[in-house]
């Protein structure tokens, strides 16, 4: 990968394998292949946009960064040191500087605690400040995120979505990271919401120099934040770019589908749609070769025999394709 000196995090090879018992006495374990073999870098201050189809593996990729899930195999390069191995203890003083923002704006907070517990509750756990101080902290972290003082003694079920959201938001700030994993924050808000919660995420990127992996399946909600997006199928990244280059000139199948499905406001622009062919094969049962074989409209006799290498095909821009 291109400019990996100034890598906040770099992924290398990294796998995640889920095994569920036998459903029948004597019958094999079901090994469920969520992430295969991927490599990538964050850079430091950027945000990288994470696409792809639900069950593709993005979330449980953002969960790995920051150690909620354990790797199965591979490396995980934080600021050059691996944490991939790293125990609970050895990763306490990390937790600070590694946070996530879910999906789900309501079943993230605890619905027996405050606006303020929610928030100041990583400040007890992670910090010896008095409890006036974690009030001044909740306080401040509230504004930023534009609430109201009076709603700090609030509980979730009476704030709506986009304010629960940014609840979630002021959480994760508040040790002050340096990476944070957006899981989806604006998928479960409505469309007016999402582009509040959007510019509340790129502010903070600016004001607290902030590293973002940015998971969504909106492409044009990850063209808008991101700087460089990468692709995801089937466990896999197909391909990864700079945000403008990858919408202009997507190289890899896959990609060139999803972008013609991004609906366009000029009505005299008829872009043509890509339709994909057959469902997504099951991730515990993986295709031979190229994992999208099974679906490309151009697939040769090769790609069903070998997996394409994911490499630079131009400066900047990765592809796994034997067509490319």
């Amino acid at each position: 990968m291109s400019n990996e000196k100034n890598a906040l995090i770099r992924v290398e090879n990294l796998t995640k394998h889920f095994v569920s018992k036998p459903s029948t006495i004597g019958g094999k374990p079901l090994v469920v292949k969520a992430v295969n073999n991927v490599s990538f870098s964050i850079l430091e201050g950027e945000t990288l946009g994470l696409v792809g189809e639900s069950g593709c593996g993005k979330s449980t990729t953002g969960r790995l960064l920051i150690r909620l899930l354990e790797p199965t195999s591979g490396k995980i390069l934080y600021q050059g040191r691996d944490i991939s191995k790293l125990s609970r203890r050895q990763l306490r003083p990390l937790r600070k500087e590694l946070q996530i923002i879910f999906q789900d704006p309501f079943s993230s907070l605890n619905p027996r605690m405050t606006c303020m517990s929610i928030i100041t509750e990583p400040l007890l756990i992670h910090t010896k400040m008095s409890r006036k101080e974690r009030e001044e902290m909740g306080y401040e972290l509230l504004n930023y995120v534009g609430l109201p003082r009076e709603y700090a003694l609030r509980f979730p079920h009476e704030f709506s979505g986009g304010q629960r959201q940014r609840i979630g938001i002021a959480r994760a700030l508040a040790l002050k990271p340096k990476f944070i994993v957006c899981d989806e924050p604006v998928s479960a808000l409505d469309v007016s919401v999402q582009s509040q919660v959007l510019n509340l995420i790129s502010k903070l990127q600016k004001d607290f120099s902030i590293t973002y992996l940015f998971i969504a399946h909106g492409l044009n909600v990850v063209k808008y934040i991101s700087d460089r997006v990468g692709v995801m199928y089937l466990g896999s990244i197909v391909e990864l770019a700079d945000s403008d280059e990858i919408y202009a000139q997507p190289l890899h199948p896959y990609t060139q589908s999803l972008i013609s499905a991004i609906p366009d406001t000029d009505v005299d622009n008829k872009r043509q749609r890509i339709l994909l062919k057959g469902d997504v094969p099951s991730p515990s049962n993986l295709p031979s070769g190229c994992p999208f074989h099974t679906r490309c409209q151009h697939c040769m006799e090769i790609c069903a025999r070998e997996v394409p290498e994911f490499r630079e095909v131009a400066p900047g821009h990765f592809v796994a394709c034997h067509k490319v």
